[in-house]
């Protein structure tokens, strides 16, 4: 074979090594109500293996025993990770946000699931659970108590960023047994940000930007909305300004930073209310963003999300800052 013909032949393999990456990462590019992964194969369950060792963030260690079989999820974002990643047979309740359409992503999946948890413990130990997902901001006389009784507890703490996102997505994988799946999942996820970060314009300005909400509040360093900041060339004006996590601020703080943007977040159907809500605001309208328009409302579900869906909420900030591209 001649040097012309080769060269041919590896280009046609390429791309259709490109086009296969492009499909596989369609659905996260296009929302959906969950991310489709490969369906278990007989050799695959119950092949990993048990006990295993969960250590939170506060020290405390949980022992699971094997494969967890009923499984209770307390919060959204374990809900969303966890239809994901396990079979559906192996989960007993999700948290009742799974069925709100203002924050869930996972509405139409969380319904074929019978059971709903509340911060009742006679409630949530009813479904005799093997493994219960819980957070930080889940009710901690909920969580003490449950872990007074020995109910099988782990308790996730740490949703600073995106790659805190990964690691949960990881934990999760590791605890009921299904890493081969997580992994798929945290490699479906960067695929898309480097997809997202591909379509960057060449010397474009970063866009400085901030976040802000009808209650005042704006995010800075240690939070996902940094991350996300980052992720599409971006500059978070409240880092600049030395700011960490979540905190109020004042309207004198906006007029004097004038961001290039100001990103807020609501339901899908009140976008509209949102952007003219922040305009009422005199010092937004007065700013740099509010008098060029530049107001971008992202879907609560996921600008909110501390699942995989996160990477929507990427792509719209990106959509926002740059809509020609």
């Amino acid at each position: 074979m001649n040097l012309p013909n080769r060269v041919f032949i590896l280009f046609i393999i390429s791309l259709i090594v490109v086009t296969l990456g492009a499909i596989e990462l369609l659905p996260l590019l296009k929302v959906e109500p969950s991310l489709p992964v490969r369906p278990h194969t007989k050799t695959e369950i119950g092949t990993t293996s048990f006990p295993r060792q969960l250590h939170d963030a506060v020290g405390n260690t949980l022992i699971i025993t094997s494969n967890p079989q009923r499984i209770v999820s307390h919060t959204l974002g374990s809900d969303e990770i966890l239809l994901a990643l396990c079979p559906i047979s192996h989960i007993v309740a999700l948290s009742a946000f799974s069925r709100d359409v203002r924050y869930s992503n996972v509405v139409d999946k969380a319904r074929t699931i019978a059971g709903q948890t509340s911060d009742n413990v006679e409630h949530i130990l009813s479904f005799n659970p093997d493994l219960i997902f819980v957070a930080s901001y889940s009710r901690v006389e909920t969580v003490e108590l449950l872990q007074s009784l020995g109910a099988p507890v782990f308790r996730f703490a740490n949703f600073q960023s995106i790659a805190d996102i990964k690691n949960n997505i990881k934990t999760i994988g590791y605890a009921i047994g299904e890493e081969q799946r997580a992994a798929v999942l945290i490699a479906q996820m960067e695929r898309a940000i480097k997809i997202i970060q591909a379509g960057i314009p060449n010397n474009a300005v970063p866009p400085r930007i901030m976040s802000y909400t009808s209650d005042n509040y704006t995010a800075g360093s240690h939070t996902i909305f940094d991350s996300m900041v980052n992720i599409v060339g971006g500059i978070n004006v409240v880092v600049e300004h030395g700011i960490a996590h979540h905190v109020k601020i004042s309207e004198e703080q906006i007029l004097a930073w004038q961001p290039d943007f100001i990103v807020t977040h609501a339901y899908q159907s009140k976008f509209a209310e949102a952007r003219n809500q922040l305009l009422e605001n005199p010092a937004i309208a007065a700013s740099d963003a509010g008098k060029n328009g530049r107001i971008i409302v992202i879907d609560n579900r996921h600008f909110l999300s501390v699942s995989q869906y996160i990477v929507y909420g990427i792509k719209e900030l990106f959509d926002g800052l740059y809509p020609t591209s």
